[in-house]
């Protein structure tokens, strides 16, 4: 099954992608941001630390090499091939249990069209956590499950997902305000993948992606984002 295409940060630029006129300046934009999650160790709960680096413009991109202050180096890779967006994250496997490094990343970017841009972003260590449990009840009547959780503070906006176990996702939320600690998915509503029917009794990950914005921007200026997962059976 396809994926969906998550939500990306650079939704202010499809205004720009609607033509792209030769005399059009190449002109991209970079963001770097810590992600956070939590892993079960020995019946403990631990949260750990991952990064996000992320570049999007209004031509189709090349390369994007990435440099943080501690000299580590990233290849940034186009999203879902799509190559107006550009994207890294930490392997799951890779985070820990410590911070990213803090401090300037640069980014060297290079459009097909052989334009360049050195841009940079800062890296704080300001971040939002996981919610607590997902919890959820589901109404056999009206084939839907509403997803309840603790408000995750400091939140801009939330995303909700679902995955079968084989990780292919399934449905994506439209944007949720962040303070929002509820959410009813409805086997007839919208969001899920084309064709798509949750079938009863199979598992499936819930997952919250919640996000904060840098402070004083908004639309693609990430300060965090925190990822909460729970399983569920739909139908029970």
């Amino acid at each position: 099954m396809k994926k969906i295409i998550p939500i990306a940060v650079s939704v202010l630029m499809i205004g720009l992608l609607a033509c792209e006129p030769e005399e059009v300046a190449f002109d991209p934009a970079a963001d770097v941001f810590v992600i956070t999650k939590t892993v079960e160790t020995e019946n403990e709960v631990d949260t750990v630390y991952g990064l996000a680096l992320h570049a999007f413009a209004n031509k189709p991109m090349q390369s994007v090499d990435v440099t943080g202050d501690d000299d580590e180096t990233y290849d940034l890779e186009s999203f879902e091939g799509y190559p107006y967006d550009f994207y890294y994250q930490t392997p799951d496997n890779q985070f820990a249990s410590e911070m990213p490094s803090g401090g300037s990343y640069s980014f060297d970017i290079v459009a097909q069209s052989g334009e360049t841009s050195m841009l940079s972003d800062n890296l704080s260590d300001d971040v939002i956590y996981p919610t607590d449990t997902i919890k959820y009840e589901f109404d056999d009547t009206q084939d839907k499950m509403k997803l309840t959780w603790t408000e995750i503070e400091d939140a801009d906006y939330l995303i909700v997902k679902m995955f079968e176990e084989d990780d292919d996702q399934v449905f994506q939320s439209s944007s949720l305000l962040g303070d929002k600690e509820e959410y009813t998915i409805s086997a007839s509503g919208s969001g899920w993948a084309s064709g798509f029917q949750p079938a009863d009794g199979t598992t499936y990950i819930v997952q919250i992606d919640a996000f904060k914005y840098e402070s004083g921007q908004s639309g693609v200026n990430l300060q965090a984002k925190s990822i909460s997962v729970d399983p569920v059976i739909w139908g029970e």
